[in-house]
């Protein structure tokens, strides 16, 4: 569906000749955007969602609040993106919600997003609809399928938030990305690591850092939830196997803070070791070329 932007959604600049924002001008852009985005959920909408991981119940998570903390996670990303300053085109894969590739727009550039609509009823009509009148374009492709990807290449591709979701080999997926790529494109990927301190913790009073068992047990198949959490020597395996170079690397936290003061008297050690100790963060990342770039 090609529909031309709302003029309440005018990019910055279509020739991308402003430089790249600082956070506070990211986050304001970003969280009006949220606004935008967010009237479209529905008690419905989760409920969909929750019955194949039940730890998206509306009663257990806060969709809202999880979208205005991952301002953090996405200007990370930005960064990465507007430190080329060539890059114009950018494919946000499994956007989902749609806040980040809007944002994306409004700064400039040309984007879209994947989504695998068939996986999704008419309760996200509207949501999708509204990311489409708003400039952004969807590919409805599902990229865990051989050979399935849109024919178009990128300067910038991400995928955050979506590997962890997927029980099976990686392989098929990673060669579709992949072929998103322009020659001297860069594929930022982004993944929860699973030597996140809290679980470092609790592994050791004996309880598991993976998805707990009732969680599975009363999601309907396929389970959506996280099968996999990723060590930074993990996803770098995965770059090596698909034939990447990594570039930069990146630890984060979200949701737990770890510079500011009261968290440093609130929780001393922790600060400590999200300041000294990286691998210990919330997330991990990458960003990734082609070994031809």
């Amino acid at each position: 569906m090609q529909i031309s932007p709302n003029s309440q959604l005018e990019s910055l600049s279509r020739d991308r000749c402003v430089p790249a924002v600082d956070f506070a001008t990211f986050q304001d852009l970003y969280l009006e955007i949220f606004e935008i985005v967010y009237r479209h959920w529905t008690p419905a909408m989760q409920d969909r969602l929750a019955c194949h991981c039940r730890a998206w119940g509306p009663d257990v998570f806060r969709f809202d609040e999880y979208l205005k903390k991952s301002v953090t996670r996405f200007y990370l990303a930005y960064q990465n993106l507007a430190a080329d300053e060539r890059a114009k085109s950018v494919c946000d894969v499994g956007g989902f919600w749609g806040v980040f590739p809007l944002t994306l727009q409004r700064l400039g550039y040309d984007v879209t997003m994947t989504e695998a609509l068939e996986y999704y009823d008419d309760v996200f009509t509207g949501l999708f609809h509204t990311i489409q009148d708003h400039g952004v374009t969807i590919a409805d492709c599902d990229l865990f399928r051989p050979d399935s990807h849109p024919h178009s290449k990128f300067d910038f591709v991400s995928v955050m938030a979506v590997l962890e979701h997927y029980p099976h080999s990686l392989k098929p997926f990673m060669r579709n990305v992949v072929a998103l790529l322009n020659p001297t494109g860069s594929l930022y990927l982004e993944v929860p690591n699973i030597a996140f301190l809290p679980k470092r913790l609790s592994m050791i009073l004996g309880k598991s850092p993976l998805a707990p068992i009732r969680d599975i047990y009363e999601s309907e198949t396929p389970y959506i939830g996280h099968h996999h959490e990723f060590t930074m020597r993990e996803l770098e395996d995965l770059a090596e196997l698909s034939d990447l170079t990594v570039k930069n690397r990146h630890y984060i936290n979200y949701t737990h803070p770890m510079n500011d003061f009261g968290s440093l008297i609130a929780h001393p050690l922790k600060s400590l070791a999200y300041t000294f100790a990286p691998a210990t963060r919330e997330l991990i990342s990458i960003l990734c070329s082609g070994r031809a770039a």
